[in-house]
């Protein structure tokens, strides 16, 4: 049986307080920084730009998250939350949602160079 996907979803689609999935290409990320959250603990948290066909959008990434994509990664988020930051939507996984690299993790050549 074939994979259910949700349909596709894109950018320019993408409204606040809702669920979103839809593929892109990480195009930017920022630099790894440490949150305080409620109760006084630290959290790491990264922003990433992603980018579909019809513009690009804010992808917050959370906790362990933040080691998930490279810049240049395709990626696929499944249920991602939709809210809005400072008057623009923003993306992140939320409680459900799923992020999957659709670009295959660099692996070191096992190719044999003869001398």
């Amino acid at each position: 049986m074939p994979e259910s996907r949700p349909p596709a979803t894109f950018v320019t689609d993408l409204r606040p307080n809702r669920l979103a999935s839809l593929e892109g290409t990480v195009v930017a990320l920022e630099p790894i920084r440490e949150v305080a959250i409620p109760g006084g603990a630290q959290k790491r948290v990264r922003t990433a730009r992603l980018k579909d066909a019809t513009g690009e959008i804010a992808l917050t990434l959370w906790g362990e998250e933040v080691e998930l994509v490279r810049e240049g990664d395709r990626i696929r988020i499944h249920e991602g939350w939709v809210k809005d930051y400072k008057g623009r939507p923003q993306l992140s996984l939320g409680r459900l949602g799923k992020l999957t690299r659709l670009t295959p993790p660099e692996t070191p050549s096992t190719r044999k160079v003869d001398p």
